[in-house]
């Protein structure tokens, strides 16, 4: 019980308190989305710089906990094909997106307020390293089966997710807070102030927008595919990391908690997104957000008891 006041409630009351703002009008028409943008263009990536500039690296790494995380990502992201595919008949390109809501994470607007609070400082390392990546090599992957569905060839599919990888205002935080700690370099006093100040707001501000995000995905119409694929990010896709990472690989603390914590995430925003973006089985992924975010509640709950979490 003590995890579920002191990480689990503080969390999911601020990601309470944004949907119900945005659900009340507080936002306005445009505010909400607004929020958003100003969490993943700036927010989070200056948080992200700062942490990785300043983060002391261990003598060695192992490399084998994102092995375990993504290992089971892509094993749920199949699974989820599978559904999608046998029980549902959905033709490639939607079984893409049913993959993504199974096996892609929400890593940095639940995962990094998460993992800090629930771990912290020693997760910061483990928990930015896979973000750094996450969408590298997940979002290719669906771009690829999308545009291989509706033959229009992977190819092309995939140099432009590459773009937009490389684009992407969390990966260039990312970067940029790597290249700093490896030439030791540091911000002129004022800009690191400045920095800081962001820095300290981007958790927050994460978990409003989460919030927000929340309140404009529809719970209407046909749950089943919602259930199936929550149950497959909530329960296998951390079951599955716990495998590999404990008794294939024999990891320890901060590394196999983290990856098998991150790994109970619920679907990440980013699924909707793509999936209205590509205009296709948005419906689905709207309400497995939504339906994953919810029950996350007690999962990972569970996951943090489980694996000593602010124990």
């Amino acid at each position: 019980m003590t995890v579920l006041f002191t990480t689990i409630a503080p969390v999911f009351g601020v990601i309470l308190a944004g949907y119900l703002a945005a659900h009340f009008g507080t936002f306005g028409e445009h505010g909400a989305k607004r929020l958003v943008t100003f969490v993943f263009n700036m927010a989070i990536p200056v948080m992200l710089f700062r942490s990785l500039a300043g983060v002391d690296f261990p003598e060695e790494i192992p490399w084998g906990f994102l092995w375990a995380f993504y290992g089971g990502a892509f094993l749920t992201y199949a699974a989820g094909m599978a559904v999608a595919r046998v029980r549902f008949a959905r033709p490639l390109d939607e079984q893409a997106i049913y993959g993504m809501c199974a096996g892609f994470s929400n890593t940095v607007l639940l995962g990094i307020p998460l993992m800090l609070s629930a771990f912290g400082p020693e997760a910061v390392l483990p928990t930015l390293l896979i973000i750094a990546f996450h969408s590298v090599t997940l979002l290719p992957v669906t771009v690829a089966l999308i545009q291989t569905g509706r033959r229009g060839g992977a190819g092309s599919g995939v140099r432009l997710a590459a773009l937009d990888v490389l684009a992407n205002p969390i990966i260039i935080g990312i970067l940029l807070g790597l290249a700093a700690n490896y030439f030791a370099l540091t911000l002129p006093g004022p800009v690191d102030w400045v920095a800081g100040l962001i820095a300290t707001i981007a958790i927050p501000c994460a978990l409003l927008a989460l919030g927000t995000s929340l309140a404009g995905y529809p719970l209407v119409g046909e749950l089943e595919p919602a259930l199936l694929l929550a149950s497959l990010k909530l329960v296998i896709h951390p079951l599955v990391t716990w495998i590999i990472a404990v008794p294939v690989l024999g990891l320890g603390a901060p590394w196999a908690p983290v990856a098998i914590v991150m790994a109970g995430m619920p679907s990440g925003a980013m699924v909707y997104l793509f999936a209205a973006r590509y205009e296709t089985a948005s419906a689905v992924a709207a309400r497995t957000v939504l339906v994953a975010s919810v029950l996350s509640v007690v999962t990972i709950s569970a996951l943090l008891m489980l694996f000593g979490g602010a124990g």
